[in-house]
């Protein structure tokens, strides 16, 4: 089933909704921590693509959604991808913006814990359940993956800004219009692998929790300066997007008919290289 116009200015609602009440009243009415306040505020966008599918089929189409995050079938090279290319365009980042003042892996045995903490409240599943899990999906069957991207970048961006003006927040150290460049690139090359792994959420959830993770472990930004380590990070990430749309000829991998598939739950995902083989 295509979702209408209606019912995506819907999801836009309860998304923006919750999150933008959550934060500014936690914010102005409460003293809890900033990362309290950001952590609840930020279940918004899975809230409402969870309920986008209760709407269309009930429990079980809830079921379905949140088992779509935790589908491990998927070829080797997707998982490299997910764990070691943001961790390795974060160290290059580090290196160019010549960061020695910043400890890197200062401690490197909480890499792991970083890691779960992420995944479960740093804003990946937060999140997934709504902007890749229903938004993406959404636009990708109404539009081309490039305009579907554009949207959801574009939507994520915004949906953030609360988060700049409010101190103690990783956003408030970074300027908008490099947050918003890094947010759109960072969201073709996510789109990119969610499509290449036939639409698994589980791609996503790894992606997204390894940018949180590179970004608590590897500074980018020395206190008190201008944040040129991540204008670094920017560049990067715009440059894998551009190569990722010259290389797929603007598709990013799509295919619409194992999309309808697979968020009709009936398509079991190939994970064998000769399966995913001439996607990318």
């Amino acid at each position: 089933m295509i979702p209408t116009k209606k019912e995506i200015i819907l999801f836009l609602l309860i998304a923006f909704g919750f999150s933008w009440l959550a934060w500014w009243g936690l914010f102005i009415g409460t003293e809890l921590p900033i990362q309290a306040i950001v952590l609840i505020g930020a279940f918004g966008p899975s809230l409402a693509g969870s309920y986008m599918a209760f709407r269309e089929n009930g429990w079980e189409g809830v079921t379905t959604l949140w088992k779509r995050g935790f589908d491990w079938r998927m070829a080797g090279r997707y998982y490299a991808f997910g764990l070691l290319f943001l961790p390795f365009v974060f160290l290059i980042a580090y290196w160019w913006s010549n960061a020695e003042g910043a400890s890197l892996f200062e401690r490197p045995w909480l890499v792991v814990p970083t890691f779960f903490y992420m995944l479960f409240l740093g804003g990946t599943m937060q999140e997934e359940y709504g902007w890749r899990g229903y938004l993406l999906n959404a636009c990708q069957l109404k539009t081309t993956p490039i305009k579907a991207s554009l949207f959801v970048g574009s939507i994520w961006t915004v949906w953030h800004t609360p988060l700049f003006l409010m101190e103690g927040t990783g956003q408030s150290l970074i300027p908008f219009w490099a947050y918003a460049m890094a947010i759109l690139a960072f969201t073709f090359i996510i789109s990119w692998l969610y499509n290449v792994t036939t639409m698994n959420l589980w791609s996503v959830f790894l992606l997204h929790t390894m940018f949180n993770v590179s970004f608590a472990l590897i500074p980018l930004m020395k206190p008190g300066m201008f944040p040129i380590g991540f204008l670094h990070l920017t560049l990067l990430l715009v440059t894998t997007a551009i190569v990722l749309i010259w290389r797929t000829h603007g598709h990013l991998g799509y295919d619409h008919l194992e999309q309808l598939e697979a968020v009709e739950g009936s398509h079991q995902p190939n994970v064998t290289p000769e399966a995913d083989a001439g996607k990318d």
